[in-house]
Formats: C-alpha cells, sequence, structure tokens
C-alpha cells in the first residue's frame, strides 16, 4: 500500500513540475529573444543553402533520371532545420565548427523519417476524417453510397470531412513535430566537430507542452505569411526570371510590392527561428537535468582509520 502510494505521488509530482506554467512560460519566452538573434544570423546561410541545394538537387536529378527529387525536399528541410538550430546552440555557447558531412548524414536520416511518418500520419487522419463524416451524415461507409446521396448530404459531408483533417493535422502535426524538436536538436549537437552522439530518438517527447504550443501557433503563422512571402515574393521573381527571358528587361514593381515581400519573407524566416531556438532550448535543458551532479567525497576521520587500523593488527595477533 505505502509502495502504490510512493509511486501515485512521484507520478503526481511528475505531471506537477511537466504542466507547471512557469518554466514553461520562461522557455518560450527564451525562445522569443534568442529567435531574434538567430533570424539575424540565418540571412545569408539560408539564401546560400536554398541556391546550393538547387544546384546539388538538379546534378543528383541529372545522375538519378529524376529519382533524386522524391527526396529532395525533406532532405533540404531537414538540413536547413538542423543548421539553425546549430546556430542557436552556438549562440548559447557551443563554439565547435559544424562538421557538414555528419549534418548531411543527418539530414538525410532525419527527413526521410519525417517524409515517411507524416505520409502515414496524413493518410490515417484523411482516411479517419472521411470514416467520421460519413458517421456524421448518416451514410455508410461507401463511396457508392455517397455518390447516390442528396445533395446537401455530399456538402455536409464535403463541410465536415474537410474541416475535422485540417484541425486534426494541425493537432496532429504540432504533436509529432514537438516530440521530435529535442531529438533533432541532438541531431544539431552532435552535427559539430568532435561532439559526442546520440541515439537517433534522444530527448524524444521532452518539454513537450511549451513546444506543443509554439509549433501548434507557428503552424498557422506560417501558413497566412507562407501565402504573403509567394505572393509578394516568389511570384515577382519568378515573372522577373521570365520578362528577362522572353523580354530581356525586368518588369516594373512597386516599391511597396517589394517591401511587402520581403516583410513578409523575413516573418517567415522568424517564424522558423522561433521553432529552432525553441527546439535548442528545449534540448539545453533536458541535458541540464539529465546531467548528474558530482558526488561530494567522504572525508574520514584520521584518528578512526588509526583506531581501526590497530584493532586489525590486534585481531590478526
Amino acid at each position: 500500500m505505502r509502495a502504490t502510494l510512493l509511486w501515485v505521488d512521484l507520478g503526481h509530482s511528475y505531471f506537477m513540475k511537466l504542466t507547471s506554467p512557469a518554466p514553461n512560460v520562461t522557455l518560450i519566452l527564451n525562445s522569443l529573444l534568442l529567435s531574434i538573434r538567430v533570424t539575424l544570423r540565418m540571412i545569408v546561410p539560408i539564401l546560400v543553402i536554398m541556391l546550393a541545394s538547387i544546384i546539388v538537387w538538379t546534378v543528383l536529378g541529372v545522375f538519378t533520371l529524376g529519382m533524386a527529387g522524391y527526396i529532395s525536399e525533406p532532405v533540404t528541410t531537414a538540413f536547413i532545420t538542423l543548421f539553425g538550430i546549430r546556430v542557436a546552440l552556438e549562440l548559447k555557447g557551443d563554439k565547435r565548427h559544424t562538421d557538414f558531412r555528419a549534418m548531411v548524414l543527418y539530414s538525410a536520416m532525419y527527413g526521410l523519417f519525417f517524409a515517411a511518418a507524416l505520409a502515414v500520419i496524413v493518410f490515417a487522419i484523411n482516411l479517419s476524417a472521411i470514416g467520421f463524416a460519413m458517421w456524421q451524415v448518416g451514410e455508410p461507409f461507401s463511396f457508392t453510397a455517397l455518390q447516390n446521396a442528396a445533395r446537401s448530404t455530399q456538402v455536409a459531408f464535403a463541410f465536415i470531412a474537410v474541416g475535422s483533417s485540417l484541425i486534426a493535422k494541425c493537432i496532429a502535426l504540432a504533436a509529432f513535430y514537438a516530440v521530435m524538436a529535442v531529438p533533432l536538436a541532438s541531431a544539431a549537437q552532435a552535427s559539430g566537430l568532435r561532439a559526442p552522439s546520440h541515439a537517433f530518438f534522444n530527448g524524444f517527447g521532452r518539454s513537450f507542452i511549451p513546444l506543443f504550443c509554439v509549433f501548434f501557433a507557428s503552424i498557422f503563422l506560417q501558413v497566412y505569411f507562407g501565402f504573403f512571402t509567394t505572393l509578394y515574393a516568389l511570384l515577382p521573381i519568378l515573372l522577373s526570371v521570365v520578362s528577362v527571358i522572353t523580354e530581356q528587361a525586368l518588369p516594373d514593381f512597386d516599391l511597396e510590392f517589394i517591401l511587402k515581400g520581403v516583410a513578409s519573407g523575413g516573418a517567415l524566416l522568424w517564424l522558423n527561428a522561433w521553432l529552432w531556438s525553441i527546439s535548442a532550448l528545449a534540448f539545453l535543458k533536458t541535458e541540464d537535468t539529465g546531467t548528474p551532479h558530482p558526488v561530494e567525497p567522504v572525508v574520514s576521520d584520521p584518528l578512526q582509520d588509526i583506531r581501526a587500523l590497530r584493532k586489525s593488527r590486534e585481531q590478526s595477533f
């Protein structure tokens, strides 16, 4: 009975520590402050990485007959993420130089894992949303029955299926990124020269509450700023390239239009820097709590040692 009460008390203490607002809020606030410095440090590197990735994947696509294109996006995304977390760790005191061979290896490993895991998660959510929508409209799990249903039933089905899948995807993706944030930061730390290596899932699920809150908020903000970045930055760049090729002249864009594109791209970079920063801080928090404290040596009494030695000699005679 006493052992059961002890385990219940320990579990309650761990739960209260996990959900305590003070350390979680502190972690989020510290990550906000760090994200500003990470954003400024990543402006040039992210442009270089994106340009280099286009060249590398184009060459690999030629040698692999286009097969490299299937893995280019997840691997490049993982590399940018690891590099961003590495910058955050460097700003927090990790002065090791980056081992780019190790970072490329970790990028391939985590990039392919994320691609496979996210594909399974999205497929399961879509299937569940379809089943949930059919149950809500009172139709059997059959597309034939749905095609023969009334128009109002089909509209209700589409609304419920799309709405429930979007909500479930936001929650599931934020939770997945949150539990994998510290393992990614572990890989970023291990990408330093002569840095210790970690297990693939090292720190899995640590600091889940603050990480989930930040990732959940970031998903909506990235969709918002991503739309304006595409509209005001990527689309004008594409039009400029087409105009140079066809008319040998740059199109005339208003200064306000260009500034909106710069602001949207900067906001998108800052959002990613916020995710890199909180992942790095969560990893450092895990390392601090997991580091054993040194045990102070026990200082013995010399007089007591002499008495014990004298007594052992007398017993031997």
